[in-house]
């Protein structure tokens, strides 16, 4: 408005001027020198305005540059501003930073060169391809995938944006903002691999697990969750609509949406547990599960979801009476077994004693309830017994069987053959050692029987030998006496008694020869 108004004023004086020059009427010319010193005295007011419009301009000019300049310099994207031709003509701190240099000056060309820059899909990057080349061409860039290298050899992950900078409707330049992403690319990446883990954790999960959002939305499902179920769970749809009808309670009464477990963590934060439910399958089949939930919450206590936790316990009972059955068995077999059964501890003590280990020893079971084994065995016994006992426990003594004496309650020696077997956990480790004990106090008592005979009848022949050649001497002796006596009748008396005794002494030979035949058909079958 003002250049305006300036030109029309400086026409309307050089007109002015121009007829003061050619007119000759005094009068005229008065009133034309008047308006021209008056259209003078208007342009330098004009002038001054001008001036001073253009000093106001040029501060706001200087104000807008430097607001510009700290809104840049507060900015931590790397920020480029290029002019016309492609050129970096200025750039903040952070992009200063970034480069590990001050890029002003620099081209589309040097700027790949430096930064090794990369489009999204891997591609080595071409100034075509710069956002900043785009955005000259008038094209609006947002959040574009770039990566670059810094000296170092370290990847970065960049968002890029740019924009046209106008000027009466010309294209004058270009701001290109660089957001830095690495860190960013990377915790996604992690939680990316995280999520992946934990989605093979949890289909790899024996129990059903289902996890919903904060509106019930099912958001994660395992295969024993579609197992249990017996029909496939689409992600997204309401927890609530998809088990209508479907979960009751032990009663067979469908449970109302608000009482599912699942649906009291997610709205109410509530950690449910061990409730047991029915879920009716497809063709009318009942299946007994036990539902355990939990709410998903931050730092904060914003409740984000619940996850649940579901058992398949429709055999428990069926287990459960299996066990029963089988622990009567055992009680059956424990207690009217004929031999001695004993169950102990890792050191040794006392758990249980069947009636016939009872019987053995001569306790009753209360007597021996938390007593050491070693307590009850020979002392000559005792250190075999406790070596035998700690290599069972090493799993040395699996199937072999070891016969040593106990001292009964009435100080009674009595003799045992034992068998051990360690009964282990799911994991392993020993929890019992099974001691079954067979009296074979009788059959020790005969074998040492047997033994006493077999001596003696080594010392019958002993004697036997010694008494024959005793008698036979003297016998020979007599008969040589008879030869000689002149008393015929009489020697023949002496003969007839010599005759006699040798009789004797040939069946004292047969006793021994017969008890040399006992001593090797006892021997033939160890019976010593």
């Amino acid at each position: 408005m003002i250049d305006t108004t300036l030109d029309y004023r400086i026409e309307q004086i050089h007109r002015d001027l121009r007829n003061l020059f050619l007119s000759t009427d005094t009068a005229a010319r008065h009133e034309v020198l008047s308006r021209l010193t008056a259209g003078i005295d208007e342009l330098a007011l004009m002038n001054r305005k001008q001036a001073k419009e253009n000093r106001e301009l040029r501060m706001k000019g200087e104000r807008i540059e430097r607001e510009r300049d700290a809104v840049l310099e507060a900015v931590i994207q790397r920020v480029l501003i290029y002019d016309n031709e492609g050129r970096i003509i200025q750039a903040n701190w952070a992009a200063i930073e970034g480069f590990e240099q001050n890029p002003i000056g620099m081209t589309g060309e040097e700027l790949i060169r430096r930064t090794g820059l990369r489009t999204g899909d891997g591609r080595a990057a071409s100034v075509e391809d710069l956002p900043s080349t785009r955005a000259l061409q008038g094209e609006k860039v947002v959040a574009e995938r770039m990566d670059a290298v810094d000296r170092a050899g370290e990847r970065h992950n960049i968002l890029a944006s740019a924009s046209p900078l106008t000027h009466d409707g010309q294209t004058s330049g270009a701001v290109v903002v660089w957001q830095e992403i690495t860190g960013q690319v990377r915790t996604i990446r992690m939680l990316e691999e995280e999520k992946a883990r934990l989605r093979v954790i949890i289909d790899s999960a024996p129990e059903a697990i289902l996890v919903v959002d904060a509106q019930a939305r099912i958001r994660l499902a395992n295969r024993a969750a579609e197992e249990i179920h017996a029909r496939p769970i689409p992600e997204g749809e309401d927890y609530a609509a998809y088990c209508a009808m479907m979960v009751c309670d032990t009663d067979g009464n469908p449970c109302k949406p608000d009482d599912l477990p699942l649906a009291r963590a997610v709205k109410h934060g509530e950690a449910v547990t061990a409730r047991e439910r029915t879920i009716i399958l497809p063709g009318g089949r009942r299946r007994e599960i036990l539902m355990n939930a939990a709410p998903i919450m931050n730092d904060s206590g914003e409740i984000l979801g619940a996850v649940g936790v579901f058992q398949d316990i429709t055999g428990r009972e069926e287990a459960e009476r299996a066990l029963r059955d089988s622990e009567e068995r055992f009680r059956g077999v424990f207690e009217r077994a004929g031999i001695g059964i004993a169950l102990v501890d890792t050191t040794g003590k006392f758990l249980r004693v069947n009636p016939a280990f009872q019987r053995f020893l001569g306790y009753p079971a209360h007597e021996m309830q938390g007593q050491n084994i070693g307590d009850f065995v020979h002392p000559e016994d005792l250190d075999s017994a406790s070596l035998h006992f700690q290599e069972t426990l090493a799993g040395k003594h699996d199937e072999d069987h070891l016969e040593k004496r106990y001292i009964g309650k009435d100080g009674r020696t009595v003799w045992g053959r034992l068998a051990t077997t360690l009964l282990r956990d799911s994991q392993g480790r020993i929890r019992f050692v099974i001691g079954m004990i067979e009296d074979i106090t009788g059959r020790k008592e005969n074998e040492a029987l047997r033994k006493r005979a077999f001596e003696q009848i080594e010392h019958n022949m002993e004697q036997f030998a010694i008494l024959g050649d005793h008698v036979r001497h003297p016998l020979q002796v007599l008969l040589a006496r008879a030869d000689l006596m002149e008393d015929k009748e009489t020697a023949e008396k002496i003969r007839e008694q010599v005759l006699r005794i040798n009789a004797r002494v040939r069946q004292l030979d047969r006793g021994w020869i017969e008890s040399r035949e006992i001593r090797e058909f006892l021997r033939r079958n160890e019976l010593v």
